[in-house]
């Protein structure tokens, strides 16, 4: 059975995005993320790998994580391009001088590994589609340079093919998301030894909520699944991250929908896969 949520989001609650930002806009809601390690513990959960956020919550839920017995690796706040997709997950960026500023920051507060945003965000009520964003390969080369020269993993935050590709060129460490992957990627991944967190159940639980347009999210959650199922026969290494706090994932039963969705493809190699995932992570995204 799986013990480890390797995508989540502590300030999120999974029901209501605005509602999340309010509780802790002006100062971090502590019971809710006691809450929310709560929920973790429940669940059985010993391992949560965060995706960082605007408002120091995963900072705070830094300082209490043991507390709940479980190992939390967190990049205290993502980074992302003035312009560009990013704020809730963290802090911007103009230049490389200011990035380079940026991790120096997350490592005085403890950051376990830096966060990169390198696409917009996905839209579930329209196939193929992801908001736009103006990074090459070069840049994001860089990007990954700096962070590496300080003894940091990168975790990156990428959907849409062509960011996906770039990111992976870039050698990164891990691609969250990552939809729309195509087959020239994931070859690619397995070359490097990049991890794939594919949070599946960001689209699969979306399907009969009638958020979005049913038939573009029935496509979506399909494409998705396919290509992790075409992912894990070439041998890609995947982990199990739900995007626990966004929109029905919620923070414990994320973690397990995603571990039912992915068993689904693995069959039963599943906890030796994901264990082996969890295991590359707790290796690699500590800071030296």
């Amino acid at each position: 059975m799986i013990t480890a949520e390797l995508h989540a989001h502590v300030f999120m609650d999974g029901i209501n995005y605005k509602k999340s930002v309010e509780r802790h806009k002006d100062d971090v809601d502590k019971e809710a993320i006691k809450s929310v390690f709560q929920a973790y513990q429940d669940h059985g959960i010993t391992c949560v790998r965060e995706g960082g956020d605007h408002y120091g919550a995963s900072i705070y839920a830094k300082t209490i994580a043991a507390d709940y017995g479980i190992t939390y690796l967190s990049p205290c706040f993502a980074l992302y391009k003035e312009g560009n997709y990013g704020k809730v997950a963290g802090l911007s960026y103009t230049d490389f001088p200011e990035f380079q500023e940026r991790v120096a920051k997350a490592k005085e507060l403890g950051a376990d590994f830096i966060k990169i945003m390198v696409s917009g965000i996905l839209d579930f009520g329209k196939y193929g589609v992801v908001s736009e964003t103006d990074y090459t390969t070069e840049y994001i080369t860089e990007l990954v340079h700096i962070a590496h020269e300080e003894g940091f993993a990168v975790m990156a935050h990428a959907s849409g093919t062509e960011r996906v590709r770039q990111a992976a060129e870039a050698g990164v460490d891990s691609i969250e998301h990552g939809y729309y992957m195509d087959s020239e990627t994931m070859d690619i991944l397995k070359a490097k030894n990049i991890l794939w967190v594919p949070t599946a159940v960001t689209s699969a639980n979306l399907r009969g909520t009638g958020r979005f347009n049913e038939g573009e999210v029935e496509k979506i959650a399909e494409r998705h699944l396919s290509a992790i199922a075409e992912a894990y026969e070439k041998g890609v290494l995947i982990g199990c991250g739900s995007d626990a706090g966004a929109y029905a994932v919620l923070h414990g039963k994320g973690t397990l929908d995603e571990y039912e969705l992915l068993q689904g493809i693995m069959g039963k190699d599943a906890d030796e896969k994901l264990t082996s995932a969890e295991e590359f992570v707790k290796k690699k995204f500590r800071n030296k």
